[in-house]
Order: structure tokens, then sequence, then C-alpha cells
């Protein structure tokens, strides 16, 4: 009973994390291929207008019925989603009032109107309801993934509706309307409890104290994940904007699929072990701070090997990059998921928000940095390595916030980040001696002799970490 437990709830978030991530990724590809380049750029920079304005003011208040005892969970939730519409109604104005800036920096003026309907699709998506997210907590994530299901579907068939209408930058709005329109609608029909909106709550309070640092959290993620579109965009042009958007979501699908995984177990984990006597928390800690570094360099491995073999198969030749540019977009990858967990759980899990907003924040220093280095050397390859560093900055805040959360476990990260940076560095050496990235045969054997050393080693560790973290349970499901 307990292996079944596993598969289906493993199954259920696998499938879920697939469709988050993989549905971007369709998008790219299906414009990219309809689209020339100047309106894929045009596609690209609606796209991130949206994610910016969504990512600077997300409360992740979902996060905070998580966190909230469970007889407190209906009031809870209704004063979320109170917070939740107020906030989307103001963001939508804003993001209206802002559109003439925006498309004036962009070089696009007189098409300001097209960034002015994100503002709409942010008033809509405001309304979703939180039940299927929350149940998270719990393990269960089988209504959100036909939550899910539902909002991407009719997404991606606007998305296609559009393009075979007129295939232009128009194509992106109709999607992500159709995703928002589905979510909406699927959130309220699939939830186990009725849509309710509570403004005078305590809780409403509580959820806005809890939230409102996440705002500076939101602006460090918007800032290194849309904010150097805008930079690329306005210094280097659409055509370059097009091409950096399709490197860098190609590496951004993956990325968060698995961080949707690590994430979503290792709050769930912790937050679990904290109600238990033993020793459980320390050791889920030491696993999770030794783990995520091996499977960020793993996935930064395949980045490094396999980008330039697959991306202008799929995507088109124009496509291609430089060693120099995979190079520096493997160690960007590595750095971005490496600085996630545990510490990022660990704060979620205390309610140290402003810390987090502040971790992610620094993660902005990204944007000055691509900024001088594009105006020095104006190239594709500095507009990477700006964002390389900004990564770097990020990775060392977060630790220095958490150093008191990780305690005995700093040693287990470092040297997990340690054995991750020497075997990519060794392998980045390579790329440029050998035709890593270039063929088939010496590419993917590199990849797999690297992945057969962080297996190993794991193999050593592990075993007592997981005895220790889960005593007589099932890391998974927490059954006997």
């Amino acid at each position: 009973m307990a292996l079944m437990a596993v598969f289906a709830k493993g199954y259920a978030l696998f499938l879920l994390s697939l469709i988050e991530g993989g549905v971007p990724f369709v998008r790219m590809l299906a414009m990219s291929r309809f689209l020339p380049l100047r309106e894929l750029g045009f596609a690209s920079a609606l796209a991130a207008t949206y994610a910016t304005f969504e990512q600077v003011t997300d409360f992740a208040i979902y996060r905070f019925v998580f966190s909230t005892p469970r007889e407190d969970y209906d009031d809870a939730l209704a004063s979320a989603h109170g917070l939740s519409f107020l906030r989307g109604l103001t963001v939508g104005l804003l993001a209206v009032a802002a559109s003439p800036l925006i498309a004036g920096a962009l070089s696009l003026r007189s098409d300001w109107r097209d960034f002015a309907l994100t503002g709409g699709i942010i008033v809509i998506r405001s309304l979703e309801h939180l039940g299927p997210r929350v149940a998270e907590r719990d393990y269960r994530y089988g209504v959100q993934l036909k939550v899910s299901l539902i909002a991407n579907g009719l997404g991606l068939t606007a998305l296609a509706t559009a393009l075979a209408i007129a295939p232009n930058r128009y194509a992106i709005i109709a999607a992500l309307f159709g995703q928002v329109a589905g979510l909406v609608a699927a959130s309220h029909s699939l939830a186990a409890t009725p849509y309710r909106m509570k403004f005078r709550s305590p809780q409403f309070a509580k959820a806005f104290r809890f939230g409102y640092p996440l705002m500076f959290n939101g602006l460090g993620l918007a800032a290194s994940g849309q904010g150097d579109r805008f930079v690329v965009g306005a210094l280097l042009g659409l055509p370059t904007l097009a091409v950096y958007a399709v490197a860098t979501l190609v590496t951004a699908v993956p990325l968060s699929m698995i961080g949707r995984v690590t994430a979503t177990f290792v709050l769930a984990a912790l937050y679990n072990a904290s109600q238990s006597p033993d020793d459980s928390y320390l050791a889920r800690v030491r696993l999770t701070a030794r783990i995520i570094p091996l499977v960020s360099a793993s996935f930064a491995l395949g980045v490094l090997t396999l980008m330039n073999m697959i991306v202008p198969v799929v995507f088109g030749h124009q496509f291609t990059l430089s060693r120099t540019a995979v190079a520096i977009l493997a160690l960007a990858t590595f750095f971005r998921m490496a600085r996630g967990d545990p510490m990022t759980s660990m704060l979620i899990h205390e309610g140290r928000t402003r810390r987090l907003a502040l971790a992610n924040l620094s993660s902005a220093s990204a944007v000055p940095f691509e900024i001088m280095l594009i105006l020095l050397f104006g190239s594709f390859e500095a507009a990477l390595f700006g964002r390389l560093l900004g990564e770097i900055i990020a990775l060392a805040i977060v630790v220095y916030l958490t150093r008191g959360q990780l305690r005995q476990a700093w040693r287990d990260q470092a040297l997990a980040i340690g054995v991750s940076l020497a075997v990519l560095g060794g392998a980045i050496v390579l790329g440029f001696a050998a035709p890593v990235g270039a063929q088939a045969l010496p590419s993917v054997a590199l990849l797999l002799a690297c992945l057969a050393m962080f297996g190993i080693w794991t193999a050593r560790f592990a075993p007592p970490l997981l005895r220790a973290g889960f005593p007589g349970q099932s890391p998974f499901t927490g059954y006997t």
C-alpha cells in the first residue's frame, strides 16, 4: 500500500511539474516556428511584462494558508482570497498605467496598448481559488493537476487558434488570457470548499504581514528572470531578444520543473519533521543540502553537453550558441538552482519572508551587471555573463542569511557545491578542448561519466541520512 501511495503521489506531482514547466516551452516552440525574429522578440517582451508584474507583486499567499494551523484554515483561505483580489486589481491598473513607459523603453511607443492588455490578465488571475494549491501540504496534488490540465489546455488552444488566424505577437496575449480564464474556472469548480473573500478578519492582517515582504522577493525573481529580457531587448534589439529568450527558456523550463518537485517535497518534509521530537529535521536539511547541488550540477552538465545539439534541431539553426555562451549559461543555471533549497524552504517554514525577499532581491544585481557588460562589449555573451554574476551573488547572500538555520548542515552544502563545481568546471574545460556539445558520442559519454561520479558519491552518503531523516517511514508519504 505504501509503495502504491508513493507512486500515485509522485506521479501526480511529476505530471504537474511537467505541465507547468512544459507549456512555456511549447508556446515558445510554436511561436518560433510561425513568427519572424522581431515578432518573436515582441511576444517575448509581452510575456516578460506580464510575468514581471505578477512576480514583483507576488505575495505567495497560498503559502500563508499552507503554514496556518488547520483549525484556522477556512478563515485564512477566505482572507487570502480577499488579499489576492485586491492585489490583482491594484497591479492590473498599475500595468495599464505603466504600459506607455515600457513600450517606450523598447522603442515600441506606438504599441503601448499591447502591453496594457497584460493588466486584464492579471486581474482575472487574481480570482483563482487557492484550495487546490494548499492541498500540497498533505502531499495531495491530484486536484491541482486537473486544474493545471484545464488551464494550460485552454491556453494552448487559444495560442494555436491565434497563430492560425494571424501569426503575430497577439498569439501570446490570447494564450495568456485563455490560460488564466481556465485556471479560475477550473479551480472554482474543483475546489473542495466554496470560494469566499474576507477583508475584515485577523487572518487578513496576518496574511498581509506574511506576504508583503515577498513583494521584494518577487522583485528579485522578476529582475533575474525577466529584467534581463528588457535589458537585452532595449540594448541589443528584438531579434537578439528572441534568441536570448529561447536560450534562457530551454534552461528555465526544465529547471522550474525540477524546482517545482524539490521545493514542494522539501517544504512539506521540513513542515512535518518540525512536528517530530527526534532529530529528523536536521537530517532532512543535511540530505537536501547535499542533494540539491548535485541535481543542479547534473542539469547544468546537460545544458553544457546537449544544448547546441538539441535546440537548433527543435527551434531552428538561428538559435545555435557559441561554446562560450553555452558554458556561461550552464554555470548560471547551476547557481540559480543551487541557491534554492533547503534555504528557501527553511525560511518559508519559519515565516522569515523578509530574509527570503532579501535573498532573492540580491539576484537583481544581474541587471546592472548586464547593462554594464553589454555597454562595454555589446555581445550576447556579455548579457549571459551578467546573469551569471547575479546568480553567484544571490547564492552567497542566501547562504549567509540562513547560516543559523543551516547550523551543522553548512559543511554538507559547502562540500556538495565544491564537488559539483569541480566536476562542472572540468567538463567546461574539456568542452573547449574536445567536440563536446557538437558531436553526440563525446557529449553523451562525458555527461554519463559525470553523472556516474555523482551517483557513486550519493550512494555513499544518502542511506544513513535517509534513515535518520525518515525513521521507519517512506520519504514521500510519511507512511510506515
